[in-house]
């Protein structure tokens, strides 16, 4: 395998810290949500991280995929929904809901493309029968 990208983040304190990527110099300041015992203070957690990476990734991979295919669209959009739940045996877990669009070619072209990026993204392949991914 030919490594194409590296990059890092260090995570401070916890749910309350601070997230630091050194190649960007990119901040975030985590908060613990309300739902958690947080104090609902303006911040970012890992679910809204995961949600943000995962719908990034896999948009990334649908336009790759569509302009490797020289496949004419307008534009493309998806949304992610990450939800932490609690299994009994297993701990804490994600959950994904997505809802992934592609304007400008038919709904067949869209499921097509929509389906193979799942299979293409590397977050899609990382997750793979570890949490449910739901597409709308």
């Amino acid at each position: 395998m030919k490594k194409i990208l590296e990059r890092s983040a260090t995570t401070f304190h916890g749910r309350d810290g601070l997230i630091k990527d050194t190649d960007s110099g990119l901040e975030l300041k985590l908060s613990k949500p309300k739902e958690m015992g947080g104090l609902g203070e303006n911040g970012t957690n890992p679910e809204e991280l995961f949600a943000a990476g995962y719908s990034s990734c896999l948009a990334s991979s649908m336009e790759y995929l569509l302009k490797n295919d020289k496949i004419d669209y307008k534009d493309l959009q998806v949304s992610a929904v990450a939800s932490l739940v609690m299994h009994q045996e297993k701990g804490f877990l994600f959950q994904l809901v997505v809802d992934a669009q592609i304007q400008g070619v038919t709904k067949e072209v869209e499921k097509e493309y929509i389906e193979k990026a799942y299979n293409f993204c590397p977050y899609s392949k990382a997750i793979k029968g570890n949490v449910e991914v739901r597409f709308m």
